[in-house]
Parts: C-alpha cells; structure tokens; sequence
C-alpha cells in the first residue's frame, strides 16, 4: 500500500460538512496551535460561504478569550465565550445561541494542557465537553514537530473523545510531519487540513501526495499552484466591482464582491479615500467606508439570504421582503434597512461619476 493511501487515499478528503448545522469539537494538547486553527477554520468555512460561530470553551489559558474573539473578528464570524465557568456548560450555551443566531457551523475551540501533567483531568474535561455539545465531528490538532509522541498523545484523546479527523499545524517550518503517521495510526482518523504558516487565511486541505513528498522532502506544487487559484479568484471579484464602477451600475453582488474583498481595500474603499469630502453627492461617513467587521459579516450574510431577483433589483424589497430576508440571515429589519441605505448611497455616487467623466479617467476606471 503506497504512503498516501495510508492517509485515506490518493485525493483530498471531504472537507465540507454532509450536513447542516455541524458541530465541530477542537482537542489538543497545549501549544499545538488549536486556537489559532479555530481561527483558521472559521475563515475558510465562512469564505466559502457557511455562516460560521467561534465558541471558547478555555477556561483554562489566560488570553484564550480574547485570542479566540480576536480570531472572530478577522474572520467576520460570530461569537461566544464566558470569562470563567464550567468548560461543558459554557460550550453548550455557546453552541446553542450560535445557533439559534443562524450559524450553520460551530466550531468549539477546548483548553489544552501539556500532556501528562494535567492529562487525567484534561481528558475527563473533553469527556464532558462531548456529552454536553454532542458535536458532529472532534477534529484534533497535532503539531507538525511534534514527533513519535504524536501515537501516545493521540491514542489518548481518541479513547476520551473519539476522534474523526486530524488536522496538522506548524508545517510552515523545519518539520516534515512524519509524526502524523503516529496519530493516523492511533486513531484511524484522516487527516483533514494542514496549517502552512501563522496567518489567517494560511490553512490548505489535506492532500496526501503532497504531504508524502514533503516528509520526502519533495515540496508540494499543489499547494503552490492552489494559492495561485485563490489570488485569481479575489481578483476576478475586484475586476466584477471595477467594471460595474465604471458603467455607473452597482446591484447587491456588486456590494457582495466589494464587501469580500473589502480586507485588501476593495475598489470603492479606493475610490472613496481618493475623493474629497465635498465632491461626493451623499455624505458617506467614517463608518460606512470603514466597515467594522461585525457589520461586514450581517451584512454579507443577509446579501446570501437573497433572491436572485432581489440580488440585481434592491429596490423591489419592501417590508414583507425585509422581514423574510432578517429571518433567514439571523439578523434585524433595521440590518437590512441599513444594508439598503448603503446600497442607494454607492449607487448615488457612481451615478455622480458617470456624470463627471474626467473623474473615472483620473481613477483609471474608463479610457482615455
């Protein structure tokens, strides 16, 4: 049997949930990178368009509260985390106002401690952290350099709380990994994700070949080429929102692509920071152009609650629309309104560009 099959077979595993909502539980040692994976996974569900909770259920830590909510914001996800308390009953009122709130997947980040000195009452914590959640998958987070410790460490967690899938971090580094086989074997779990580096958005899929040719020191082109197809992407969305700038058109998925990219400062944030004050025709405040992250995610998730009718004409939705669209997004009619009074606004300015053709030139929105 080739090393690949070993991990599950020659392809990547499944990573999206067979169902909704799912329920993710994050076990690991201390140091092994779990919150910042909480993080990491957020992002990725989230941008890929499920609506995403973070829940800290460590107490344990100091700092993992705020590391965790820290994470929330940059990833536009929602949040839940209590200072001190029972680590079960905390994640379980977390999971359920998440998803009370319209969360389609709750990922629950546990306290994680050195090992052996701690084991005993650790593990007896994941016990009933996984009584009381009853998640849908326990995903646990083994460090790339963590070596043949990685069986022992594994084994463990897998007969406290059975484990489902793996994900490896630190691979960023020196180490190879090889101390992954340990946990697979451990645990007939399959490993799900790699995390390549300390930023956000540096989480891949797992792929076997390229993992083996890396711990055969080989490199890994698939991931390489990945990150390529991820950079095209954004840019294809700033080029949708650029041309609807320069035709003076702008419907919800023009907000919708401005408002994803709006991390690397999409195009209209570029065109506002550009503009005098005075020469714009509706007063747009420092609030609307700099987006916080709370209003970024309602507002992206109440775009996803549209129709496609709704999506290229805004103006048709009325109350009853309004009312529809907050149930289905989880979020208020005075969201949505705010969201429409957003949308009229950019649409009054690009109507003011259209008019002032010398302006778009300057931008290099429009030829010569």
């Amino acid at each position: 049997m080739s090393s690949s099959r070993f991990f599950g077979g020659e392809g990547e595993p499944r990573v999206m949930p067979r169902k909704l909502p799912w329920v993710i539980l994050l076990v690991g040692v201390q140091g092994s990178g779990k919150t910042t994976t909480a993080g990491k996974l957020a992002r990725y569900y989230s941008s890929r368009g499920l609506r995403v909770g973070l829940v800290s259920a460590d107490t344990y830590r100091p700092g993992a509260l705020e590391q965790l909510k820290t994470l929330a914001q940059q990833a536009g996800v929602m949040f839940y985390g209590e200072q001190s308390g029972q680590a079960e009953e905390i994640a379980k009122r977390g999971v359920s106002e998440l998803l009370s709130k319209g969360a389609q997947l709750v990922i629950v980040d546990t306290a994680g401690r050195h090992g052996y000195g701690d084991e005993v009452g650790l593990l007896e914590e994941m016990r009933r952290v996984a009584e009381a959640v009853r998640p849908d998958e326990v995903m646990l987070v083994i460090d790339a350099a963590i070596g043949q410790r990685a069986y022992d460490i594994a084994r463990r967690f897998h007969e406290a709380t059975p484990v489902g899938s793996i994900v490896v971090t630190k691979l960023d580094g020196t180490a190879r990994g090889g101390g992954v086989l340990s946990a697979v074997a451990a645990t007939g779990a399959r490993v799900k994700f790699v995390g390549t580096g300390e930023k956000i958005e540096e989480l891949e899929p797992f792929n076997p070949q390229g993992f083996v040719a890396r711990v055969m020191g080989l490199g890994d082109i698939r991931a390489l080429l990945e990150r390529v197809r991820e950079a095209e992407a954004e840019e294809r969305a700033i080029k949708v929102v650029e041309e609807d700038i320069a035709k003076g058109r702008v419907t919800m998925r023009t907000i919708y692509a401005q408002l994803k990219s709006i991390r690397r400062l999409g195009p209209l944030s570029k065109l506002l920071e550009m503009l005098p004050t005075a020469s714009l025709p509706v007063k747009v405040g420092d609030e609307q152009v700099k987006l916080g992250e709370e209003k970024i995610r309602k507002w992206l998730h109440i775009i996803e609650s549209m129709t496609y009718e709704e999506l290229d004409d805004p103006e048709i939705i009325d109350r009853s629309r309004m009312r529809r669209i907050a149930l289905g997004s989880g979020t208020t009619v005075a969201d949505v309104k705010e969201l429409l009074t957003y949308y009229r606004s950019v649409k009054a300015m690009l109507k003011r560009f259209r008019r002032d053709r010398s302006l778009l030139r300057r931008l290099g929105l429009t030829e010569e």
